[in-house]
């Protein structure tokens, strides 16, 4: 990468930044999120339309389904090897597969949010 280029990008937030912290791509002020896996309308720093380039839609399943298969197996495997009592493998579950899916659409939306961007010409 040229020097002009890394100039050009330099300050912008990437996707694992966008999903985490909530950074704007284009700002980076923490404006992002709304809710735990909603944008926000726009960005109340710099002004960018989030909800023009959020994904939405039967997509995000294709998103969803290899997580609940690993979720799922990873149950499986931890019952075989810990035979763990199930009011300790519920609380567990139900803390664990909330969190997961909110990070796997998180990180998902943050990346197709940026795909957009930069096919819209708004990121480089």
């Amino acid at each position: 990468m040229s020097e002009s280029a890394s100039q050009d990008t330099k300050g912008q937030g990437g996707i694992t930044r966008a999903a985490l912290f909530a950074w704007c791509p284009c700002c980076t002020a923490r404006t992002l999120w709304d809710a735990p896996a909603a944008f926000a309308p726009s960005c109340r720093a710099c002004g960018l339309a989030f909800a023009d380039y959020e994904p939405k839609g039967r997509g995000l399943y294709l998103v969803l389904f290899p997580v609940t298969l690993a979720l799922m197996g990873g149950a499986l495997a931890v019952d075989d090897a810990l035979m763990p009592p199930l009011w300790l493998l519920f609380p567990a579950l139900a803390v664990i597969v909330p969190l997961a899916m909110i990070v796997a659409l998180r990180f998902a939306k943050a990346l197709v949010l940026i795909m957009r961007l930069r096919a819209a010409g708004v990121l480089r």
